[in-house]
């Protein structure tokens, strides 16, 4: 049976969409992903079509769903699988096409609404998309990436599973951490945005070079030109721009192919209400990879690494707590070893996305029961 991943707004290498949804499901059917890619191409037997970028919102907001249904429809896929709110219009066309569709919330959309400067008139923006979405859920079967906004689709009386954004052990062996020495070098990979605290932990060096540490700061990731703007307009860059490495975005496995070289994982997130309720992915990454984490001090992110002993949770726009973090695991070359060893444990134990493989699998199997 072939089915259909779409995407709008994520690259095609996503880790949730490629790396863990569509790698699960192409042992039992034929996937394809439309989504931003260069180029049309099978990449682990999972075949790619590109989809054009819009880098204006408005017009990506407007015209996408249109697009992506043609390219969509043309596919004759028997599951569609759509991962953006965006592409709610699309989705209600491809079921009235007789397709079967899941809908995949991989954060708390509608809330998150108001953590976005971008939108003008964010509570009409809330109304609208609550009125389009009560109406879509019916026709979807929706996945949930985090059970924190699990009630609000259950006030929706939405057909839901929840496939949590665990981690692929097996994918993540090969880039674990084999020696501790100084414990200088910082390590993030993902979006680069202000709100993931970069501004915070730069200043952080600065500061820590004032004492006589030389840290660098690795970033995996695409940085956004109103922030490299930012970053380059610091009083102090040019003191510190040796020890600022921005590698541009990279699939998983490049990214993380840096990782036995780096020394501590950076996980700091402003407090936003999706932040604060939701599992940053890279979290069970670092843990996965062996990097000790330093991270925001949220409740749900400090019940994971302090409660498993693998890092230290800061306060997210204190540059000077992030600083004293970096210095602590400096100075105990043996507690930052532990760190490792228990964030590994945990991620086998706790967070392994073969639990939730499971789950994708056994959604698909009823929708594919239905279709038969």
């Amino acid at each position: 049976m072939k089915v259909c991943h779409l995407s709008s707004v994520h690259y095609a290498m996503d880790t949730r969409i490629f790396y863990k949804m569509c790698q699960a499901l192409k042992e039992d059917y034929e996937v394809t992903l439309i989504a931003h890619h260069p180029q049309k191409e099978t990449v682990n037997g999972v075949h790619i079509i590109p989809f054009k970028v819009f880098r204006n919102r408005n017009v990506r907001v407007l015209f996408s769903w249109l697009l992506m249904f043609f390219k969509a429809i043309k596919q004759r896929a028997s599951i569609y699988h759509f991962h953006d709110p965006e592409l709610i219009p699309c989705g209600i066309l491809l079921s009235m096409f007789g397709k079967k569709v899941i809908y995949d919330v991989h954060e708390n959309i509608a809330e998150d609404i108001f953590d976005k400067p971008w939108i003008r008139n964010q509570k009409m923006a809330y109304k609208i998309f609550n009125f389009f979405e009560k109406m879509a859920v019916k026709r979807f079967h929706v996945i949930l990436a985090e059970k924190s906004y699990q009630k609000r689709y259950e006030l929706l009386k939405a057909n839901y599973s929840v496939v949590l954004n665990y981690c692929d052990i097996n994918f993540f062996d090969k880039f674990q951490k084999k020696e501790f020495k100084q414990q200088l070098n910082l390590f993030y990979i993902g979006i680069v945005l202000e709100n993931r605290g970069i501004l915070e932990i730069i200043e952080s060096i600065k500061q820590l070079k004032a004492k006589g540490m030389n840290v660098h700061f690795h970033v995996v990731g695409e940085l956004y030109s109103d922030l490299s703007a930012k970053i380059k307009k610091l009083d102090y860059y040019d003191d510190i721009k040796g020890q600022l490495h921005f590698y541009g975005r990279k699939r998983l496995e490049d990214g993380y192919a840096l990782a036995e070289k780096m020394d501590i994982g950076m996980c700091i997130i402003w407090p936003m209400k999706n932040s604060m309720e939701s599992y940053p992915t890279k979290l069970f990454e670092y843990m996965a990879v062996g990097l000790p984490i330093i991270t925001s001090s949220f409740s749900l992110y400090k019940e994971v690494v302090e409660g498993n002993q693998c890092g230290l949770c800061v306060s997210p726009r204190d540059s000077h707590e992030i600083g004293e973090a970096i210095e602590t695991i400096h100075r105990d070359v043996l507690k930052t070893e532990q760190m490792s060893e228990n964030g590994k444990l945990a991620v086998k134990k706790h967070y392994d996305w073969e639990s939730q493989k499971r789950v994708l699998i056994r959604v698909y199997k009823e929708i594919e029961e239905k279709i038969k």
